[in-house]
């Protein structure tokens, strides 16, 4: 009767068990720089040679394109909103206008990563932003949103660094 019940116990326990989810990798999508031949830095509508994909949308910095998932990859990206909604036509969810974060100084960290590190690092000396690199070259950095700091680990802005909502006080 014993080893019955330490064994429920134990199956009990395994099934209380927290795994790591995060999901697969979205597929990548054909990217070429052309798809911002004319463009201003922004974020647009991802469509490759008129084929129209809404889990994903085309940023462009300084001619080059960048391909990003929506993710889930079951949300569309509003160009109206700049965002990522349940349906491309649902109303923002923000209510101001979205305007990006000016940094004055950037440290070229990229190339200590390799010829083929492509991500985000955090910056050393401004932890409310984080450095982005491609292929081995910094691209630029990029500005939390106020109150938030980048977490490398996560490749994330956070509170604090470590919560994704605000923590109650």
């Amino acid at each position: 009767m014993k080893i019955i019940i330490a064994f429920a116990l134990l199956a009990a326990a395994y099934s209380l068990e927290v795994t790591k989810v995060t999901g697969p990798t979205p597929p990548a999508v054909p990217c070429p720089n052309s798809l911002c031949k004319g463009r201003a830095d922004g974020n647009y509508e991802y469509h490759y040679y008129s084929r129209y994909n809404p889990n994903y949308f085309l940023q462009c910095s300084n001619g080059l394109a960048y391909c990003q998932a929506c993710w889930p990859l079951s949300l569309e990206f509003s160009e109206g909103c700049n965002q990522c909604l349940y349906d491309r036509k649902d109303e923002c969810v923000t209510t101001q206008p979205w305007e990006p974060a000016t940094t004055f100084e950037c440290p070229d960290k990229c190339p200590h990563r390799g010829p083929h590190f492509s991500g985000n690092i955090a910056d050393p000396n401004n932890a409310h932003q984080y450095v982005a690199c491609f292929h081995g070259a910094t691209v630029g950095c990029i500005a939390c949103p106020k109150g938030l700091l980048y977490n490398e680990k996560w490749n994330a802005c956070l509170y604090k660094g470590l919560y994704k909502t605000e923590p109650e006080h």
